[in-house]
């Protein structure tokens, strides 16, 4: 143990992690029939909002959990949005790699550049090794997160 804990292992609750795994595989299979062929990986996206005032500038972070699916059969990616208590979702997004423009890693955020002209668009996202902050789930995934960022990597072409 180090000098005032400095150093010292965080002891994660194994139990609620898989237990927040279990709920999101439930939720990702409410909405998607063919569920069990994906694989899970819990992320976040993220909307940054600057307004600026006469004295003072105003930083506004959003942020929305995601249960990501990805899947190498056909080289996918779903998006479903969910609550940090897990308590329901909304339909899934789904990315497929021959239907969109691009995909990059950058600053630890995906991009999916939507395929169209110009003002397509595109969605960011991020995930995390372990969370256990109070606006996101709580959920340790060390191979989940490392397994999908090799994912990406092929999915985007790199």
């Amino acid at each position: 143990m180090g000098l005032f804990g400095f150093g010292k292992k965080k002891e994660w609750d194994m139990t609620k992690s898989n237990a927040n795994k279990d709920i999101m595989k439930e939720l990702f299979n409410g909405v998607m029939d063919d569920g069990d062929s994906w694989k899970l990986v819990y992320g976040y996206g993220l909307n940054i909002k600057d307004s600026n005032y006469i004295v003072a500038r105003k930083t506004t972070y959003t942020y929305t959990s995601l249960i990501i699916g990805y899947r190498e059969s056909d080289m996918s990616i779903a998006l479903v949005q969910t609550t940090p208590e897990l308590e329901g979702c909304s339909e899934a997004e789904v990315f497929r790699q021959d239907a969109i423009k691009k995909a990059k890693i950058a600053t630890n955020m995906y991009t999916i550049y939507h395929e169209g002209g110009m003002m397509a668009g595109y969605t960011q996202f991020a995930t995390l090794e372990e969370n256990d902050e109070d606006f996101l789930a709580y959920v340790y995934q060390p191979e989940e997160d490392k397994d999908f960022a090799n994912f990406f990597k092929k999915f985007s072409g790199k």
